[in-house]
Parts: C-alpha cells; sequence; structure tokens
C-alpha cells in the first residue's frame, strides 16, 4: 500500500485547480457538470424530439451542435422523429 506524508501530498496537487470548473459566463456547456450532463441525456435520447428538446435545455443552437459535437449529431441523426406511441 501506497503512503504520502502531508507534504507529498501537498506538493502533488501544488499549482492545481480544485474548483468544479464552473465558468461564470452564460455558456452552459462550459462546465464540465453541464456538460457530462448533456452528453448523457444525449445518449439517452430516443427521438429527435428530445434530441431538440435536449438542444433547448442547454441553449445550444442545432447547427452549433452538429460542429462542437459531430460525434454526437451522428449518433442521434438515427433516431425517429418523435417517440413511438405507447403500445
Amino acid at each position: 500500500m501506497l503512503e504520502y506524508t502531508p507534504v507529498q501530498l501537498q506538493d502533488a496537487t501544488l499549482g492545481v485547480d480544485h474548483s468544479m470548473n464552473e465558468q461564470e459566463d452564460d455558456e452552459s456547456l462550459d462546465s464540465q457538470r453541464d456538460s457530462s450532463s448533456f452528453w448523457l441525456d444525449m445518449n439517452l435520447a430516443s427521438s429527435m424530439a428530445e434530441v431538440r428538446g435536449i438542444l433547448h435545455r442547454f441553449d445550444e443552437p442545432e447547427e452549433e451542435f452538429n460542429n462542437r459535437f459531430p460525434s454526437l449529431a451522428k449518433l442521434v441523426q438515427s433516431l425517429p422523429d418523435e417517440t413511438a406511441p405507447p403500445a
């Protein structure tokens, strides 16, 4: 088991920003937390209607989404336009 002295731990974290990486401006997807939530929501979306709702909620224009997140855009492009009616 590795053991570190308090001095070694302090030296290892010297100069590291321990904040939550939140931004103070209106760019909602610039924070790590919002970006993670955005990615998760997009990966769980089951229709393009849901995708549009997520884009709206995160204030992300569709064209900008396609440019900033090409892999996500490719993933969601094959989704049906609307959710299937309940059986």
